[in-house]
């Protein structure tokens, strides 16, 4: 039997449900942990979310378009290697993954501590209007897209950490064991948690949502064809980026079908199989490779998230 000790700080695990049934969609939470509801428009039809709570909406994969507070940006929704879990945060509000330490009862405070250093972040917080930081097992999350896949929680928002977890371990005699949990809080609730430990003082946490112009968009390598020295790999190049660029006019099970032909492994593997038409005699500064890796490396960075936001 294991105990949760001292701070204990989570991530959130599973507000999203993935579309398992249906190849060509995927429903996705939308939340809204604010005290107002709020409306945003997706793909042109409007969406209320109710304030301290959230809907499921449904997308097929390709490319959508979400409009929020007379903001706008595109993105993708495609199938993720793994299939992961995630929420929309159009409001750029504060979650926060807290990170937990389950022991052993007989790991004494001073093991515990160099375990718990490891998870420590200094996190800018507000307390009693003046600007501080703290020392917690912390990181604040406020993407526009929140994917399990990037931050790896094991408890979503509306999930307790639990008192104590039961393990099968096969330990020696005064042999001590401990284990990492991470949970996801809205901001909120988090601070709810920490007054759970008397804590008097008002608590926030700054918040600076971003101008969807500025917030981090996947972007296929702008490659010059022209570089690319061998005759057979420029003209693999350019059916490459051909035919993604006409993948984003896909959607649905169309999508899936082209997206399997271009942003999996075996997508990756032929890849790098088109290196063969290239050799030392037409291609002596390997040319091709280098604008290969820079396109197959961006595929790799989105490879596993369901929703990513494009230029």
């Amino acid at each position: 039997m294991m105990k949760k000790i001292k701070y204990s700080l989570l991530l959130v695990c599973g507000l999203t449900l993935v579309g398992c049934s249906e190849p060509s969609s995927i429903e996705r939470w939308i939340d809204n942990p604010t005290n107002n509801e709020i409306k945003v428009t997706i793909d042109g039809n409007e969406v209320t979310i109710p304030a301290k709570s959230g809907v499921n909406y449904t997308f097929e994969y390709g490319k959508h378009t979400l409009s929020y507070n007379n903001d706008s940006f595109d993105f993708i929704v495609k199938p993720a290697k793994f299939a992961e879990s995630g929420f929309i945060n159009p409001t750029q509000s504060n979650y926060l993954l807290h990170t937990v330490v389950y022991t052993t009862s007989n790991m004494d405070n001073k093991e515990y501590d160099k375990v718990i250093e490891k998870e420590l972040n200094r996190i800018p917080v507000i307390i009693n209007g003046q600007a501080s930081e703290i020392e917690l097992p912390v990181k604040i999350i406020n993407d526009v897209f929140i994917e399990r896949s990037n931050y790896r929680w094991s408890y979503s928002v509306d999930q307790p950490f639990p008192e104590e977890i039961t393990q099968n371990l096969n330990l020696k005699k005064h042999q001590t064991y401990y284990e990492r949990f991470k949970k996801l809080y809205r901001e909120s609730d988090f601070i709810d948690y920490l007054k759970q430990d008397e804590v008097q003082e008002e608590i926030s946490f700054p918040s600076h949502p971003k101008k969807f112009i500025d917030i981090t968009q996947y972007v296929i390598p702008n490659i010059d064809l022209n570089s690319i020295k061998c005759e057979e790999g420029r003209q693999y190049m350019k059916k490459l980026l051909d035919d993604w660029n006409h993948l984003y006019t896909l959607k649905g099970s169309d999508f899936v079908k082209s997206f399997n032909k271009l942003g999996t492994d075996d997508a990756v593997v032929q890849g790098y199989a088109s290196e063969k038409k290239c050799t030392n005699d037409n291609d002596p500064d390997r040319s091709y490779h280098k604008t290969l890796g820079q396109f197959l490396n961006a595929i790799r960075d989105a490879r596993d998230v369901n929703f990513y936001v494009i230029k």
